[in-house]
């Protein structure tokens, strides 16, 4: 474990920038894709709502995650409040334990994500099985790996606008 220093401060963030980021996931959502690939992608607004909870817990917590989630319910058509439940839960596990996850190196919060995410699914799952719909199959739990994959290269995205350039 490094005790390092951190070698730069970063810019504060700015409001219109985390909910552009949202705004991009939401289309995201909405580009229509083969089946074989949709099943790969990951939940863009929620490795969003994690980063940002993680992050910038005082901009984005539960409330957001639940509102976001509506929004997503919206947008992919799907079980209404489904993703408003999963996110809100997720997010508030996520801040249960955000001061650790801050200090984790990204290869820890990948695995960190890697387990809200699938507890995300679940829990989208059992929502969708207790109002009579058949199970999704295994395949349904392949984006949180995929999300786990991502969460580094989505973590030296979203600082690259914070980040001080020093000419």
């Amino acid at each position: 474990m490094s005790f390092e220093r951190p070698k730069e401060l970063l810019k504060p963030v700015r409001r219109r920038f985390i909910y552009t980021t949202f705004a991009l996931a939401v289309l995201l959502e909405l580009i229509p894709l083969p089946d074989f690939i949709v099943g790969w992608l990951p939940d863009f607004i929620g490795m969003l709502i994690l980063y940002w909870v993680i992050n910038q817990p005082r901009r984005i917590s539960v409330g957001a995650a639940f509102a976001f989630g509506l929004i997503a319910d919206m947008a992919t058509a799907g079980l209404f409040g489904q993703h408003a439940l999963a996110y809100s839960i997720t997010a508030y596990l996520a801040l249960l334990r955000q001061r650790q996850l801050v200090m984790f190196n990204l290869g820890q919060q990948a695995l960190s994500v890697l387990g809200l995410m699938m507890a995300n699914q679940i829990i989208m799952v059992v929502a969708r099985m207790m109002t009579g719909s058949a199970f999704a199959g295994w395949s349904y739990f392949l984006p949180p790996l995929t999300s786990a994959i991502l969460w580094p290269l989505l973590t030296k995205l979203l600082l690259l606008p914070y980040r001080h350039h020093n000419v």
